[in-house]
């Protein structure tokens, strides 16, 4: 049996894997479009199963490309999905949700699916190989061409976002001025802070870690592997852009309903059903769409003018990880630490093989060696 869990608990329970015939389960990193957009990152996985049970506090969203997916009213972690196959009804848990006894037999990474909906390969250049096993990597768009999610419109030289359903739409400008007036201590991503002083890890000396290019026209963007991500969000990887809030503006829908406006980002002022928030630790709040489940921001208290914005909705022409936009940390993931923290069995061990894959990945492309 495999123990499920959301972030908050509310969504708890043990469902039954669906054991394959021979040979250890097979596990796919999705990267289409759909996947991207309804869940933030920019890549999803899951693990098959019997059905599940539904309690109260579970939502559900029926993206373009016919899947359910089941995410938590609450803590907005995605835990199922399921849909019509030629052979039944088919249901998957998210990856990042559940621990097993470590049961028989085993799970492993053996391909990458909808590469080609990123444009750019998203993070399946970094995860060539996982554990010994040198990925396959279908170049197949899983989206047809009317599953085509449109990006939102957004004023020139801007860089549009949107989840999957639409409720979340907000665009980025450049760095500018105001871009600088902000304080941060050092992310986790720069520095792992079981390694370094909390007077270190305060920035004493106020750099900009966040502005990025030779310019300063990017923004840092970058890999996180904490307990508290995987579970708000279902998967084990979840990518983050640093972004200044003065450059966040989000599209509120004008009286009518008929059009947007953009407005600078101020959860003051936000109509109800736009964002959900889950605060997940003391003064620690996590934003996602209360539709499709979208994970969108992450900010705290002691850096309210830096946010970190779910990279998997941005639209960049380029590709999903907005490259002329974003400049990647290829020289760690953040808390790669904690991929298997309290996680055990075949979970722990998956878990652990992918967060390592992905740290190899990131410093071969450190080197030039993609």
């Amino acid at each position: 049996m495999l123990r499920v869990s959301c972030l908050c608990g509310a969504v708890s329970q043990d469902v039954a894997a669906r054991i394959p015939e021979s040979g250890d389960v097979e596990l796919t990193l999705g990267h289409s479009d759909v996947e991207r957009h309804s869940s933030g990152l920019l890549c999803v996985s899951y693990y098959p199963i019997q059905p599940p049970q539904f309690e109260k506090g579970t939502s559900k969203h029926v993206g373009a490309d016919g899947w359910t997916r089941y995410f938590c009213s609450a803590c907005g972690c995605h835990v199922f999905r399921g849909r019509a196959g030629d052979r039944g009804y088919v249901w998957e848990v998210a990856t990042g949700v559940f621990n097993d006894d470590d049961m028989k037999p085993g799970a492993r990474y053996v391909r990458h699916s909808s590469v080609l909906d990123t444009k750019d390969g998203g993070t399946s250049i970094w995860l060539s190989d996982i554990d010994g096993q040198t990925l396959r990597v279908d170049h197949q768009p899983k989206s047809s061409e009317q599953d085509k999610e449109p990006a939102p419109p957004s004023p020139s030289d801007t860089l549009p976002a949107s989840c999957a359903c639409g409720t979340v739409s907000f665009h980025i400008t450049r760095p500018d001025e105001a871009s600088y007036a902000p304080h941060s201590g050092y992310p986790d991503l720069q520095y792992a802070a079981c390694q370094h002083s909390a007077d270190f890890m305060s920035n004493p000396g106020d750099e900009m870690w966040w502005i990025r290019g030779d310019s300063g026209e990017k923004y840092l963007a970058g890999t996180c592997a904490c307990r508290s991500c995987r579970l708000a969000s279902g998967f084990e990887i979840q990518t983050w852009a640093f972004i200044p809030r003065s450059n966040i503006f989000i599209h509120l829908p004008t009286p009518d309903g008929l059009q947007t406006v953009p407005t600078p980002l101020d959860f003051n002022i936000l109509q109800p059903g736009i964002l959900q928030t889950y605060r997940s630790s003391p003064g620690v709040m996590r934003e996602f769409c209360g539709v499709c489940g979208a994970t969108v921001f992450w900010h705290n208290k002691a850096r309210p003018g830096v946010f970190d914005v779910s990279a998997g909705l941005l639209r960049a022409p380029e590709g999903a990880r907005a490259g002329t936009w974003l400049d990647w940390w290829t020289a760690r993931c953040s808390y790669a630490e904690e991929a298997d923290r309290g996680r055990t069995g075949v979970a722990a061990r998956v878990a652990r093989t992918l967060v390592e894959g992905l740290e190899r990945g990131l410093l071969r492309s450190s080197k030039g060696q993609e």
